[in-house]
Formats: structure tokens, sequence, C-alpha cells
């Protein structure tokens, strides 16, 4: 008696049109969720209960002042350029150019790893913590929100230039496409919350 087993194969572009239904319903979710909490910075913000938004000084704790929003656009701006990098190794691989594939994942990946190292230190630097009043608080979470937005880039961004490196990209790169669209996301994310910081 024998087993006749078949492979079955689904043509990349019908893989490729799943992932990117399933990268786009991710999308509504995590852009839903950034709206949702860029709502609740405004919302504490013009509401100050009791003065908590940025508390004064006490005989225990000095007064919490607002940070410069000058780190979160630079974050953005490093995102920004990334974003860039990809596109322009998007337009190789769509060409056909390896080479200028390989280049732009690979400053891409960089532009990510030096963006989630400002953000870190960014947070690792704020003078007070999360119990220092409303304002506090919400630079936290959009603070992290975006170190979170970052880890993932640079996961998804090594995977990328490790992928072109070893030649995967030729026959098709519906991943190098889906890889763009988090780009987008990923800096126009930034883009929000330093727009919220730039009015504590």
């Amino acid at each position: 008696m024998s087993v006749q087993t078949h492979a079955h194969h689904e043509h990349p572009d019908v893989v490729g049109s799943r992932n990117r239904l399933g990268v786009v319903l991710l999308l509504v979710a995590d852009i839903a969720f950034a709206l949702s909490m860029m709502f609740v910075y405004f919302y504490l913000r013009g509401q100050n209960v009791n003065d908590m938004w940025l508390p004064a000084a006490t005989s225990d704790h000095p007064a919490i002042t607002a940070l410069s929003a000058a780190p979160g656009w630079t974050v953005t701006a490093i995102a920004a350029f990334g974003l860039l990098a990809h596109l322009y190794a998007l337009k190789g691989v769509r060409a056909g150019n390896q080479t200028q594939l390989k280049l732009g994942s690979l400053v891409a990946f960089v532009a990510s790893v030096i963006a989630i190292a400002y953000q870190f230190n960014t947070i690792a630097t704020a003078p007070f913590t999360f119990s220092d009043g409303a304002y506090a608080s919400c630079f936290y979470m959009l603070a992290i929100m975006n170190f979170v937005h970052l880890a993932f880039t640079v996961f998804i961004s090594l995977g990328n230039w490790n992928r072109s490196r070893l030649g995967l990209y030729v026959s098709d790169h519906w991943h190098v496409d889906i890889v763009r669209v988090w780009w987008v996301w990923m800096a126009v994310s930034s883009l929000l919350g330093a727009f919220a910081l730039s009015y504590p």
C-alpha cells in the first residue's frame, strides 16, 4: 500500500494579496489605538483635573515641567529617512536592481536602529515617572508606543535586508511592498506623537 502526496503551492501573488490584507487589518487596529491615545492626550490636557496635567511643586516633589518636543521630531526625521531609504530599495527591486535593493534595505535597517536607540534614550532620561501627573503619563504612553513601533520596524527591516542579501527577492517582491506599508505608518505615527508633545 502506498500513499501518494501532492504538494500544493499557491501563486506568489495570491500569498502576497492575503498577507497584504493581514497587514492592512493590523494597521487598522493599530491606527485606531494610536488615535485613541492622541484623543486621551488632548482630552486630559484640556481637562487638567485638579491641575494635575503639570503638577506644581510640593514639599515632597519639585514642579513637573514639560519636555522639549525636539527629541520626538528628531526620531520622526530619522524614521522618515528610513522610509525614504526603503522606498529607494523598493524602486530598485521593481527595476531588477539587486544592488539598490540591498543598499536601500541596509540603510533603512540602520536608520531604524538609530531611531530606536534615540527613542530609548529619550524615555530613559525623562526627569519624571508615570505617577508624576497626567502629562508625564501621556508622555510615556506616546513614547513607549513609538518605541514598540520602532522595535517592530527594526525586526522587519532586518528581515527585509537579510532576505535581500540572500537574493530572495528576484522573482517576486511583494514582501518589500508590505514593509513599505508599515514604514509609512510608522513614520506617520511618530509624527503624530511629536505633534502632540509639541503642545504640552
